[in-house]
């Protein structure tokens, strides 16, 4: 079987401590990728903003990002950075793990003169406006409060560039002004359903709804907080929250976002190495059409047709 994820945090963790992509002890790293036959991963370049720091967030992207590109350079017969779905399928052609490029908090571009050519010559393909904090382009989950007028001016510009919204974090305020700008599929790259577990950090039915018809997905996020409000994730509830998401908008939505190095809880998939222990537990509800879909075809899909 193979997978592309659409988030985990590895990058941010080998920056702080200074350890390597190849192997590590963390959920994510080449060698545990390469056993389970992984295509694609989404690295997330994720930026803790504390309220009222003054610490220069783009200097912390820009170094973090610039230490993962090494780390790539260092390990380029097994994985490459992928920009378009050209070099996802050379990639896959040469059997490379293609790494695609996310930013998890958009305040680290915020004060740039010019933060979306910044990105898209990182080759950033994937960003989320807000973590759990407000800042200068929006509001999170737990706020309700929408885009500020830089937040949406971002988002028009986005519009004319190769790189997707994510709106994992999000406010349901600033999700709404996102529906009303926004020309492009939409993703929530680590986020569950809030019909199937009620926190604000998962998407409601009519956000399921809209994401959809977007042509947009959603990555089931293997956080326990998210899925059942205990410290255990559990296999079981995974499937539950995909078959709940299966029911509401149907097979074309359902992805892999496991938050992998950003969660701490106990987890039946321990690390990206186990993840057929998921999906050969998803063959109780799911045709191994769907699974596929799940695992990997429906986010080469957005790929295909984004970037």
């Amino acid at each position: 079987m193979s997978y592309i994820d659409l988030h985990c945090d590895t990058a941010s963790l080998i920056y702080a401590n200074k350890t390597s992509l190849l192997h590590n002890d963390y959920h994510v790293d080449i060698q545990k990728m390469k056993a389970s036959h992984y295509l694609a991963q989404w690295f997330a370049f994720f930026i803790e903003m504390k309220p009222d720091s003054e610490e220069d967030l783009f200097s912390y992207f820009k170094n973090m990002y610039d230490y993962f590109i090494e780390e790539v350079k260092k390990n380029e017969k097994d994985i490459s950075i992928a920009r378009t779905y050209q070099d996802y399928l050379r990639c896959k052609e040469e059997k490379k793990i293609a790494a695609f490029l996310s930013l998890e908090e958009g305040e680290a571009i915020a004060g740039l003169e010019n933060p979306i050519e910044t990105l898209v010559n990182m080759g950033i393909t994937l960003m989320t406006l807000t973590w759990n904090y407000e800042n200068r382009l929006g509001a999170p989950h737990s706020i309700d409060k929408g885009l500020t007028q830089k937040g949406r001016d971002l988002i028009s510009g986005l519009n004319e560039v190769p790189i997707l919204l994510d709106i994992s974090h999000l406010s349901e305020a600033a999700f709404k002004d996102i529906t009303e700008l926004y020309k492009k599929p939409i993703i929530a790259s680590h986020s569950n359903a809030r019909g199937y577990y009620n926190h604000t950090r998962n998407v409601t039915d009519q956000g399921l709804g809209i994401i959809a018809n977007s042509g947009g997905i959603v990555g089931t996020n293997f956080y326990s907080y998210f899925l059942n409000n205990s410290d255990n994730s559990k296999i079981d509830h995974m499937i539950a929250n995909m078959a709940y998401i299966y029911n509401q908008v149907g097979e074309d939505v359902l992805a892999l976002g496991t938050d992998f190095d950003g969660i701490s809880c106990n987890l039946d998939v321990c690390n990206c190495e186990e993840m057929d222990k998921l999906k050969s537990s998803m063959t109780r509800l799911f045709s191994s059409r769907i699974i596929d879909k799940i695992c990997y075809g429906n986010a080469e899909r957005v790929i295909r047709e984004n970037l």
